[in-house]
């Protein structure tokens, strides 16, 4: 509780102290005595006389929760309540006629007349079954059909118990009598709001009687109920309950009159089965944790891992790229001689002559794109990229090349799948994607606008291997070239660069498989890609 709602708290408690005392003294005073107050206009609320401890008479001066709490209510309001209590049907017929302007409590029902409207609820009225201590066989309203039952004739409760037809009922002047009739064996069982109960229990000294199966039946708030035409009066009994929440007067007054309980036997059986529930909930989770911590460990070894494997990776294409330094040194020294000796000429010839002009810049642009060409190969050879291996679908990575490619329409396309669930391979997506566009642009290229682009892909049981065949129709390799293909720089186009197949076959056998040409001749050529299959391939 802050400072503030503490502050509130002790003065309204103050002001109740001095309310409660005033009402005292003035009930207990003679007619002579009442002070010039009682001329003033005043509110009437009315209470039941038999229903402790909300609300009863002690010798003769109204007592009880509700009357404590309206009482409270009237000092916070700044208006004058007289409490009357009376039967409970007396209360209602006042209240219809307009003899009173609120009830100091009642359970919230629809079953209640209409002309009442309800405040903010201040309580809940909840059912018990109260059977004697050696009692065993009693735990349940079910457990009590066919037997006798006794209740309280103003219980709200009798209408629900009623419709089961199981049940017998001895309806009793008050909680008390009923009480009375278990000692005499007249009644198995009292089923009684929780609260009047236990402070009939406290109040009588009643001994050997225990609490089971609470709450039974429904539970019903218990508010203040006001005339449905006095609709003012019900919002500023609904704020005064509100300051009162706020700042703990209500848990005060009910402290005060429901604070002490009657413990039900140490529910022996109950506890055994909690304690063995969180056991095994602790386990499980002591279980997943360790799950967790192993898989965090095995997480960061596999980066270790992957780190120190990309090092090495980078480690040996710089390795590679040194040794090749000079090679690569030669390849663009060629084009770079010609463009330099295609400048000169153009200013010594000039533009004079158009058609040796346009000749020389011809020279010049095929040129600077072989160099261009060189240089994007080397770089994507050398570049250390952030792989993600994945198990992926061979085909879908086909189909994806194929999509993105510029085919010619005199170029027929054949592609084929067999055992597609074994299509499966664990490598980048992307690095299978710049191999297979490599290969069919090289078939492409080879067939120059005509011709049949077969591309087969299948699984192979004996080795749990996907494969992949790229096939063309064009005039074959030479067989004096032909073992010189996957070397670097080695290109029998004049505008290749030499580094797509030998890059192709680098990222193949990084990932355990293998590039090869599989057959060439005047008719086409045809290259494998073999990589093992993700998915065990059943025989």
């Amino acid at each position: 509780m802050n400072k503030k709602n503490l502050f509130h708290f002790f003065a309204t408690l103050f002001i109740a102290a001095c309310v409660l005392s005033t009402t005292n003294k003035i009930n207990a005073a003679p007619e002579e005595s009442i002070s010039e107050v009682e001329i003033e206009e005043s509110l009437l609320f009315l209470g039941t006389d038999s229903f402790a401890p909300y609300s009863f008479l002690d010798k003769n001066i109204p007592t009880g929760y509700a009357v404590d709490l309206t009482k409270v209510l009237s000092a916070t309001l700044d208006k004058k309540i007289k409490i009357e209590l009376k039967p409970w049907k007396e209360c209602l017929s006042d209240l219809k006629v307009g003899k009173a302007d609120g009830l100091i409590g009642a359970p919230v029902s629809e079953e209640f007349p209409k002309f009442i409207t309800y405040s903010i609820p201040v309580a809940k009225l909840d059912f018990a079954i109260f059977v004697e201590t050696s009692n065993k066989y009693v735990n349940s309203l079910k457990s009590l059909e066919g037997t006798v039952v006794g209740v309280s004739e103003h219980s709200p409760i009798i209408d629900t118990l009623k419709k089961n037809g199981r049940l017998k009922l001895v309806i009793t002047p008050s909680t008390l009598d009923a009480f009375k009739k278990i000692k005499q064996r007249e009644v198995t069982a009292v089923i009684a709001e929780k609260e009047v109960a236990l402070y009939c229990i406290r109040q009588n000294r009643i001994k050997n009687l225990k609490i089971i199966g609470c709450p039974v039946g429904p539970i019903y708030e218990y508010a203040l109920a006001i005339s449905s035409n006095k609709q003012h009066l019900l919002k500023d009994v609904n704020i005064a309950i509100g300051t009162m929440t706020k700042n703990d007067m209500l848990s005060y007054l009910k402290r005060k009159w429901f604070g002490i309980k009657l413990v039900e036997p140490f529910p022996w059986k109950k506890v055994s089965i909690v304690i063995g529930i969180i056991t095994g909930i602790l386990l499980l989770m002591m279980g997943v944790l360790w799950v967790i911590s192993l898989n965090a460990t095995v997480r960061t070894k596999t980066r270790q891992i992957q780190l120190m494997s990309e090092k090495m990776i980078a480690k040996d294409k710089l390795a590679v790229l040194g040794k090749l330094a000079g090679q690569i040194a030669h390849e663009l020294r060629t084009p770079l001689s010609i463009i330099s000796n295609s400048v000169f000429l153009l200013h010594k010839e000039g533009t004079k002559n158009r058609e040796l002009f346009e000749k020389r810049l011809k020279i010049l642009e095929d040129k600077i794109k072989l160099s261009s060409n060189i240089l994007e190969s080397i770089l994507s050879y050398s570049r250390v990229k952030a792989e993600i291996a994945t198990i992926i679908s061979v085909k879908d990575c086909i189909e994806e090349v194929v999509k993105d490619m510029e085919i010619p329409a005199g170029i027929k396309k054949k592609i084929s799948y067999e055992n597609e669930d074994f299509l499966a391979v664990f490598m980048d997506f992307h690095q299978l994607y710049s191999v297979l566009r490599n290969l069919v642009l090289n078939a492409l290229q080879v067939m120059d606008n005509t011709g049949t682009l077969r591309i087969q892909a299948f699984a192979e049981e004996s080795s749990n291997t996907a494969v992949i065949r790229i096939c063309d129709t064009g005039l074959g390799i030479l067989e004096g070239t032909k073992n010189k293909i996957f070397n670097l720089f080695y290109s029998s186009k004049i505008t290749g660069t030499g580094l797509g197949l030998p890059i192709s076959k680098s990222i193949i056998e990084s990932n355990e498989g293998v590039l090869y040409l599989e057959e060439t001749s005047k008719k086409g050529s045809c290259f494998v890609i073999k990589l093992p299959s993700a998915k065990k391939i059943e025989t």
